[in-house]
């Protein structure tokens, strides 16, 4: 048995590269490496994904961002995934936590709006704080599932929704493991992750359009039915208000303007 690791490069530091390296030959198990770099031709996080998830062979698959840092105890994980093969796994991570509750309409307009910010605390907690070993969205920056899993969400057609190629798309994964009856449950097993670097190199309009367009939240809402011409219009609503607050000295409200008109795209 082998495991098949799954990472996508986009403007990767060497160093990063080096050490997620040496943190594979900490496996004991013998392991399947599968890179795609998408550095000088970006394709998309979601169709790299999906065309090495062609390419795994093993029974294990395990997606993994190329800025982590793990030694031989994610093996507990593969263990237990193996055992469970309905069930993938999640570590924790020392830096941030990327695990979250299924995203609603409230929840995303509380999260991600000044006044949602200002008057839904308790209920961005709730979204963003998850405390329970089980979790319902786990994110793709390491994931750990079995072939029965994989397999299971490739009879959509795909692993990862290209209609979503950065972000949205482990969101979309998660939302349809759940209708396949597959959980995800966090380990204790802690491990770094950088975060974000590759991002720096793409400027705040391009990342607010990414994420919040229909190649991200609104698509999203629109496959989800969860009322993105609602979400269109408090969006439209939360930028006056922060241009009323900048007003008063207390907020910059530039991202509230790019964030508005990257949902309309």
């Amino acid at each position: 048995m082998t495991i098949s690791i799954i990472t996508v490069l986009y403007h990767t530091e060497d160093h990063h590269l080096s050490n997620f390296s040496f943190s594979i030959s900490k496996i004991k198990e013998p392991t399947q490496l599968l890179m795609h770099d998408n550095t000088n031709h970006n394709i998309g996080l979601s169709k790299a994904v999906n065309k090495l998830i062609q390419q795994a062979t093993s029974d294990i698959i395990m997606l993994a961002n190329p800025d982590t840092l793990f030694n031989h105890d994610i093996e507990q994980m593969v263990s237990y995934v193996r055992s469970f093969p309905t069930i993938g796994a999640v570590p924790t991570f020392i830096e941030h936590d990327v695990a979250r509750r299924f995203p609603t309409m409230t929840r995303i307009i509380i999260t991600f709006t000044t006044i949602g910010k200002c008057l839904g605390k308790s209920v961005k907690t709730e979204y963003d704080k998850v405390k329970s070993k089980r979790i319902e969205q786990p994110g793709g920056s390491f994931l750990v599932l079995s072939r029965y899993a994989v397999n299971k969400l490739l009879e959509d057609g795909y692993f990862y929704d290209e209609h979503f190629p950065v972000f949205w798309n482990d969101v979309d994964l998660a939302m349809r493991a759940r209708i396949k009856n597959i959980d995800f449950i966090r380990f204790p097993i802690r491990i770094h992750h950088s975060g974000s670097h590759s991002f720096r190199t793409v400027t705040l309009e391009r990342r607010l359009m990414m994420f919040y367009s229909n190649a991200g939240m609104i698509g999203f809402t629109k496959k989800w039915n969860m009322h993105p011409r609602i979400i269109q219009i408090i969006l439209f609503v939360d930028t006056i208000v922060s241009i009323i607050v900048t007003s008063l000295g207390r907020r910059r409200f530039r991202d509230s303007i790019l964030k508005f008109r990257a949902c309309l795209q």
